[in-house]
């Protein structure tokens, strides 16, 4: 599914399913949780480092407006088309915004690096070496029918979620070993061996499904259909049409409005979502006032897109909020077909893109240069490498790329003008000393004579104005890069079958990344179908450095974790790094209103509200 946000639709995505922010240190004061005794902890929140910044009361979270007036209806857009609300099923494309309707056991907070506070799970508990964890159910939470919330429905979508769920969930959940209903209200998970909090953390995030509504013969959790689920959150579905709109209505007895995690939250009366075939109809709708909201990373759109007697009379608001969110969008290798085996050709292709030309004649300098998987945050390893980073590398230092130990990663550069001779030259050196050579102006194997040649896949066709001057570059060394633009369907089965030779993809991991570490880097991920290791890498150092990640106890060992692993990743030229956004580019009718103070680590569009004037 492809969503009105353009060039951060990935970005979003990824901030939604695999979002793991770290700790740093706040201004406000800070509240640990209290203890039941001296080896049990039980307590209303939970963050990586057991710092948080709300007590067990706390009445609303700091960036919501708890005075913000309900009502009205915010339209939004989506490209493409949907066939299904399951968003559990491993297939199918799901509808914009379906995450609304299902409650977690607890809630992260926008503002702090991933802190977790009770919802259907009004309290959590664990013991000092994290060998299991428990939710308590809140009493009053509940289904959109009435039926109560209990334990069994946890362990109910723990195990569905694991039998016939996408693959990811196995690998995030692979270490615990039983989870047990101990009493109506209270669930526990085992675990193989002690943890980090991050196993705790994400099992927070946890959708209750209702058993009672999957259970029933004619429902199926693992199929990718148009079946309205039954689900807890704040939103229901109101009406839809397969592939066209889809509507949601707030509910009225939504049992948890008045938690102190959703004061000033879920303000419209209805979320209303139309389909468009592409971004450009969208666009141009949204400046015929079809729509009320969007987010464009569209560089060309961003600049020029919104000018015009409606931005200039205020009628439609343009802003850009800061954010601390972390990560890149690259091109990604598929590291499991053969002509990408050798490391070198891979960093001679990565040497034919020119970003400073791009942004210059495409993007109208609106993006920064992406350096890191981690760009935008201290865990980005731009600097040599200390002594703790040497040390977790060193026993594989005979199989990794000597640069890992003594240079910096850097992207190639140019003066934007479009002469990238100096890049061509030493993209040229690397090709001959990996075995090819250029014959007639196509660049060949020397020994078997097969000419370089491989596919770009595109979903989105906006992305071909900066992907066809990437594809000439190459061209010039000899390679032929097809640029394939593809609809939403075919491209999301391409992908869950790896079918695809290069494509661009979007890295947003978690302020305090461990768990989706494994999803996008680790070699199980690599090897499940489905899975979402894109690149296909796999090497121990990489497994290893994971591992460690998920049972940091401090925050300056999990940056030296993640900056080893930067640097392996990126001198391993598994990716191509392209850009980042630092800030949220909003662009909205006159009348919708939001919090002064945004949250650092959300968009914190679950704030907004209309002005009663301007409610639809």
């Amino acid at each position: 599914m492809k969503t009105a946000l353009c060039y951060l639709c990935i970005l979003c995505a990824s901030t939604l399913f695999l979002s793991n922010p770290l700790f740093t240190p706040l201004s406000t004061p800070l509240f640990t949780p209290l203890r039941a005794d001296d080896s049990v902890t039980r307590s209303h929140a939970l963050s990586v480092y057991d710092q948080f910044k709300h007590p067990e009361h706390f009445t609303h979270f700091d960036y919501a407006n708890p005075q913000a007036p309900k009502g009205g209806t915010l339209r939004k857009a989506a490209t493409g088309s949907f066939d299904t609300f399951n968003t559990f099923a491993p297939k199918g494309n799901w509808a914009a915004e379906s995450y609304i309707l299902y409650d977690t056991l607890m809630v992260r907070a926008g503002d702090e690096p991933y802190t977790v506070y009770g919802l259907i799970a009004q309290s959590i508990e664990y013991p000092k070496d994290l060998t299991w964890v428990a939710y308590n159910i809140h009493p009053e939470a509940r289904f959109h029918d009435n039926a109560p919330i209990t334990a069994e429905d946890v362990v109910y979508t723990f195990k569905a979620l694991k039998e016939k769920g996408p693959p990811h969930y196995r690998h995030l959940y692979a270490d615990v070993t039983s989870v047990k209903a101990t009493s109506r209200l209270r669930v526990e998970f085992r675990f193989s061996r002690p943890q980090g909090k991050h196993l705790l953390l994400r099992l927070s995030q946890l959708r209750v499904l209702p058993k009672h509504f999957w259970t029933r013969p004619k429902h199926d959790i693992g199929n990718a259909d148009l079946t309205v689920p039954l689900a807890s959150g704040p939103f229901k579905i109101k009406d839809f049409e397969a592939g066209r709109h889809v509507t949601y209505e707030r509910v009225k007895h939504y049992w948890a409005k008045d938690l102190p995690v959703n004061k000033g939250r879920h303000n419209f009366d209805e979320i209303r979502v139309d389909y468009y075939r592409d971004g450009q109809i969208a666009l141009e709708a949204f400046k015929q006032g079809a729509y009320d909201l969007r987010v464009d990373g569209n560089p060309k759109n961003w600049a020029e897109g919104y000018k015009g007697n409606r931005l200039k009379n205020g009628d439609i608001i343009q802003e850009a909020v800061p954010n601390k969110t972390l990560g890149m969008r690259a091109f990604v290798f598929n590291l499991r077909k053969a002509r990408f085996a050798d490391r070198r050709l891979r960093q001679a292709i990565s040497l034919a893109l020119d970003f400073q030309w791009i942004n210059k004649h495409l993007f109208f300098d609106i993006y920064k240069q992406a350096y890191s998987l981690f760009s935008n945050s201290e865990l980005a390893a731009d600097t040599l490498p200390s002594a703790k980073e040497i040390e977790l590398l060193s026993p594989w230092r005979k199989d990794l790329p000597e640069e890992v130990f003594t240079r910096v990663y850097q992207p190639p550069t140019t003066d934007g003008s479009g002469n990238w001779r100096n890049n061509q030259r030493q993209a040229l050196k690397l090709l001959k000393e990996a075995g090819w050579q250029l014959r007639n102006g196509k660049l060949v194997h020397q020994k078997t004579g097969e000419p370089m040649e491989f596919e770009i896949l595109l979903s989105q066709p906006e992305f071909e104005r900066f992907v066809l001057p990437f594809a000439n570059n190459l061209k010039a060394l000899g390679i032929h890069a097809r640029v394939s633009t593809i609809d939403t369907s075919q491209y999301i089965n391409r992908l869950r079958e790896f079918d695809f030779d290069m494509v661009i993809h979007g890295f947003y991991p978690g302020i305090s990344p461990s768990t989706e570490l494994k999803s996008f880097w680790g070699s199980e991920s690599a090897r499940a179908r489905s899975g979402k290791n894109i690149s296909g890498i796999s090497l121990p150092v990489l497994d290893a450095l994971i591992e460690k990640s998920v049972k940091t106890q401090s925050r300056s060992e999990l940056v030296d974790i993640a900056r080893a692993l930067d640097r392996v990743v990126l001198w391993h030229h598994a990716v191509i790094p392209q850009w980042y956004l630092p800030y949220w580019p909003f662009i909205y009718k006159k009348g919708l209103k939001h919090p002064k103070t945004a949250p650092d680590y959300a968009s914190g569009l679950d704030t907004w509200w209309w002005e009663s004037r301007s409610r639809k």
